[in-house]
């Protein structure tokens, strides 16, 4: 399963890879609202196996979350949503996608996170989906789960699109890809201007050999 969030016009990320300028024209009745925060640690909660991949990536991640809810700007310190995803991710069992990142990285996660290289990638995903258990949640990783898509790796899309327009930035999708999408369910929150929408990827065209 995999989960996102894109504007309205389906950017993920401004081009200098922040969220810098998506949320200036945010409006000031959705300011406050923790829908996503709420939905991601929804999923969580339902999962056994969380993936995230790249060094930088994963080391942000690590840090914030490690760190949380005496994160700098954190006034009053944290949220009830967030420490309790904050212990979710801790304690949730994780694999980082990377061909950079060394085991001294993990630390303190070091327990219960795994590295999957490069070279091993699709196995690996195809033997942890073989596996018995609940549910595995990629978030972020906007590149990983776009290949994976395309090797008929994924089978959910959660994609929660913000109330905002983002005008130019990187879009959600690379190319593409040659899938058709079944919807499964949206929602949508009080006090929320967010809609999420839940597809099944259907692969129309075999992947190259």
């Amino acid at each position: 399963m995999v989960s996102n969030f894109q504007t309205l016009d389906g950017y993920y990320e401004s081009t200098n890879k922040t969220f810098d300028r998506f949320f200036d024209y945010f409006h000031e009745d959705y300011g406050a609202n923790e829908a996503f925060d709420e939905y991601n640690t929804e999923l969580l909660r339902g999962a056994d196996t969380l993936i995230l991949s790249g060094r930088t990536s994963f080391l942000a991640n690590k840090n914030y979350w490690v760190s949380y809810p005496n994160t700098p700007g954190d006034i009053p310190p944290g949220t009830a949503i967030r420490r309790e995803f904050a212990e979710l991710i801790r304690a949730t069992e994780k694999y980082v996608v990377s061909n950079t990142i060394a085991a001294e990285d993990l630390a303190p996660w070091q327990d219960t996170t795994r590295i999957i290289r490069g070279a091993d990638l699709y196995a690996e995903i195809a033997a942890l989906k073989a596996r018995p258990g609940r549910d595995i949640l990629l978030q972020l990783s906007r590149q990983l789960w776009n290949d994976l898509l395309v090797h008929d790796l994924v089978d959910e899309l959660h994609l929660t699109i913000f109330p905002v327009i983002a005008g130019e930035g990187i879009p959600l999708f690379t190319a593409r890809p040659p899938v058709s999408l079944k919807l499964l369910s949206t929602r949508t929150w009080a006090g929320s201007g967010n809609i999420l929408a839940v597809y099944q990827p259907i692969l129309r065209e075999p992947v190259p050999e």
